[in-house]
């Protein structure tokens, strides 16, 4: 796969009044979050955490990778909060306290997952939200592009590592349909979501951007970097209008 040095370039915004800093005593004071408890329409039961944001009407949805639960995006859930966002952090169905078992999962059960964040939407709708955006990790980034090619409503999607097929759910051909703004993250040495990524930023007709970080890891682990908490949250303020 050819690779230029173009793909790795990314925009740079000016951040303003964003420290970047969560302390254990915010996460402890953290008023205005709660559990909550969605119902799929295809029956599942989802449990969620939701950040209470400003009345901006603006909304962000976070899915975390294959194996793992909300709580990977607790930090950086706080620091969108602050930000003005309101905020949803789902246990994807089979994972968590959400109900299913992802280790007996078909591709199709996997694929399912859209609806989950159709759940998740639906509910910040109810809270007011009327703007949105996803940020996915891993096999979450796959299910976030392959909800919002077909949602209108989101507006900018987040992926952190990619993959071309991650258990049956595919972003190779749902690149090409979305139409909205896209920002493409991952780590060099992570090979497979490296050159994923790079091959949908090359499929991507949507406004793009991609950067490729080194050493950082795979999905929710390149979130202990400052610079990729800064990235994304510049991608936001510029692309959520």
């Amino acid at each position: 796969m050819v690779k230029e040095l173009s793909l790795v370039l990314i925009i740079s915004f000016v951040l303003s009044n964003c420290t970047l800093q969560v302390t254990n005593k915010d996460i402890q004071e953290a008023d205005n979050m709660s559990q909550i408890s969605l119902k799929t329409e295809d029956g599942f039961n989802i449990v969620g955490s939701y950040y209470k944001g400003k009345t901006d009407g603006k909304g962000i949805i976070l899915l975390h990778m294959l194996g793992r639960n909300r709580h990977d995006w607790d930090n950086f859930a706080l620091i969108l909060q602050k930000e003005g966002y309101s905020v949803v952090s789902i246990d994807m169905r089979g994972h968590g306290e959400s109900q299913g078992n992802f280790k007996s999962f078909s591709e199709n059960d996997f694929n399912n997952m859209k609806l989950d964040v159709k759940a998740a939407k639906e509910f910040l709708t109810g809270k007011g939200a009327t703007t949105f955006g996803i940020i996915g990790a891993s096999i979450g980034a796959n299910t976030a592009l392959n909800y919002a090619v077909s949602d209108s409503s989101i507006k900018s999607i987040v992926l952190m590592s990619p993959g071309l097929d991650y258990r049956g759910v595919k972003t190779d051909s749902t690149i090409k349909d979305y139409d909205r703004t896209v920002l493409i993250i991952a780590s060099g040495e992570d090979s497979y979501s490296a050159d994923s990524s790079e091959a949908l930023f090359s499929s991507a007709k949507s406004k793009k951007q991609i950067k490729i970080f080194q050493d950082l890891g795979h999905g929710t682990q390149m979130l202990a970097t400052k610079e990729v908490q800064t990235t994304i949250l510049n991608w936001l303020m510029e692309t959520l209008k």
